[in-house]
């Protein structure tokens, strides 16, 4: 694989969480990274859905994982986040921060940011990060657009 492009993520497609084993299976971890400008992290919707929403400023500097792809990663992720469709996520770049390391790391990345008036059906305050137990509350969306269990989603980060 040709990594090139790096890509932030802060929800269901990190390690360990419901959807990194299918979707991120052929990327590359970078490492544990800081948004440096402030973003609101939340659960949307009955399916309690994280997503970061467009605009700096509020909230919190969110902790995620970045990842290196390569092109047809980076057309999957786009799929995966809708960004064709009118209620989709944006692919953004942004600048973050390496959490821990033994030198300091700055990188500029892509992150997929939902509009704040597409965020309609708050289910939690502003979160610094998408935790375990953020992930029990979570359901993904099936094929028909019914809300189904943990799994495969269409639409999270």
């Amino acid at each position: 694989m040709a990594d090139r492009f790096l890509i932030f993520v802060y929800g269901t497609l990190k390690k360990g969480f419901p959807n990194h084993d299918h979707y991120m299976r052929q990327a590359r971890l970078i490492g544990t990274y800081r948004t440096r400008d402030r973003y609101r992290l939340v659960l949307n919707g009955e399916r309690h859905s994280p997503c970061m929403m467009a605009g700096t400023g509020f909230g919190r500097q969110v902790i995620g994982e970045v990842y290196a792809v390569d092109q047809a990663g980076l057309e999957q992720m786009d799929r995966l986040e809708r960004i064709d469709l009118p209620d989709g996520y944006r692919r953004h770049c942004i600048t973050v921060d390496r959490v821990a390391g033994p030198t300091p790391d700055s990188r500029d990345v892509f992150v997929y940011l939902k509009a704040p008036d597409l965020v309609n059906d708050l289910r939690s305050g502003t979160l610094e990060t998408y935790t375990p137990e953020a992930a029990r509350l979570y359901r993904k969306r099936t094929d028909n657009g019914a809300i189904g269990e943990h799994d495969h989603d269409r639409g999270n980060d």
